[in-house]
């Protein structure tokens, strides 16, 4: 259906069936729309500065420690009062050896880049959401505009019909039949309004608007411009290789945990009898007889291979996606082509002919409404590969994405 004829359709239908016209919105402003208003983008945005105030505090040590001792007092004999005390104020430091920064480094480094990748895959995901529900609303709003046509028609010819009834031209069985094809053709057109409907509200809700009245005014998603690069790298496997590299920094932080930290501290002990002063000193370390993290180590590798074994898995699938998603464009441009042929414009022919015939009353009624439901028939099956080329497209686009889509 020419794109003029459908939006005047479109506008006549609408007007009739609701009290104000409705807004019209591309869909390359229904990305951007979505794009500043999703919470998802949101959230996973807010996942990303998480993750980069992790990598700032993962470069942070240990704080050190102050300590203040009084001993000697409140005891027996020359402890019975103050006279003896000793007290020492002292300062400690944890020391992380074994290489337990850097390791923490490089796990938050990793999660943050891991959260970056997941953002980019957040709003791609976005774009294919909303070009879907951009061509099922342009979908449903064609079937509902070739459904209203019918209707049209359908009364039409069933007063058509009852004249000729009346006048004792056709037997009441005919105005019977076209009677049944006018309820049918209503339901119908209810039907495909009410599918119209909640397409509108899906594509409203993914691009935060409260206007009842969305329409899309442009038709389906084009493929956009992609490499040819066999070795083309796709976003779910850049997530999955990202996730890969987590799991080997938290390989790497698990051994240095194995390794105890040592402290050491120093400070200054004063003596109360004599009024005497003097330094102390002193280290400490874990023996590391029971804990060495074997588990945390034994842990730590599984996660490794099991993303391992992940990212080979999004490969084999990611490869098969994009295969499939040039292929199925292939299939429907190839289906909506032929449908587009000399088959739409041989069924229009066929129901001018037989409309002509019946009023000439050489055809009946029921060859009319034959040729009618041949042609609707065909205008139906080429809104839906219309659709499915869409989709086919939106999952092309979506399987060869880069950041600058």
């Amino acid at each position: 259906m020419p794109i003029s004829l459908r939006a005047a359709l479109m506008a006549a239908a609408l007007v009739t069936a609701f009290p104000a016209l409705a807004e019209p919105i591309t869909l390359e402003a229904a990305i951007e729309r979505a794009i500043a208003s999703q919470p998802r983008l949101a959230a996973a945005a807010a996942r990303v500065d998480a993750a980069e105030a992790r990598t700032r505090q993962a470069n942070v040590g240990p704080n050190p420690q102050v300590s203040l001792e009084v001993e000697d007092f409140a005891g027996s004999g020359p402890f019975h009062g103050l006279d003896s005390t000793q007290t020492t104020l002292a300062l400690s430091q944890q020391l992380e050896i074994g290489g337990q920064r850097g390791a923490r480094r490089a796990v938050a480094a990793s999660e943050r880049d891991v959260a970056a990748l997941a953002l980019l895959r957040e709003r791609i995901d976005l774009i294919r959401d909303v070009e879907l529900a951009f061509a099922e609303l342009d979908a449903a709003t064609d079937h509902a505009v070739l459904a209203r046509d019918n209707a049209e028609q359908a009364a039409s010819l069933a007063n058509t019909a009852r004249i000729l009834v009346a006048e004792g031209r056709d037997p009441p069985l005919r105005q019977l039949r076209a009677e049944a094809a006018l309820a049918e053709a209503r339901a119908a057109e209810a039907e495909t309004f009410s599918l119209m409907l909640a397409a509108r509200r899906n594509l409203s809700v993914l691009i935060g608007s409260d206007d009842p009245e969305l329409t899309a005014v442009t038709g389906a998603p084009q493929p956009r411009e992609r490499t040819n690069d066999p070795a083309f790298i796709g976003i779910d496997e850049r997530l999955a290789e990202a996730e890969r590299q987590v799991a080997a920094a938290r390989v790497t932080l698990a051994r240095t945990a194995a390794t105890p930290d040592v402290t050491v501290s120093g400070g200054l002990r004063r003596f109360n009898d004599g009024r005497d002063t003097a330094l102390v000193a002193g280290v400490s370390l874990p023996i590391p007889i029971r804990d060495r993290n074997r588990g945390g180590i034994e842990a730590a590798r599984a996660d490794e291979t099991a993303a391992e074994y992940q990212v080979q898995r999004v490969r084999a699938e990611a490869r098969r996606d994009r295969a499939q998603a040039q292929m199925l464009v292939d299939a429907a441009e190839t289906r909506l082509a032929a449908l587009e042929g000399p088959g739409l414009a041989q069924a229009e022919e066929a129901v001018r002919l037989a409309q002509i015939g019946y009023n000439a009353g050489r055809f009946s009624l029921l060859e009319l409404l034959d040729a009618r439901g041949a042609l609707t028939t065909a205008r139906r099956s080429i809104i839906e590969a219309r659709l499915d080329r869409a989709r086919a497209i939106a999952a092309l686009n979506r399987a060869y994405a880069r950041e600058e889509n």
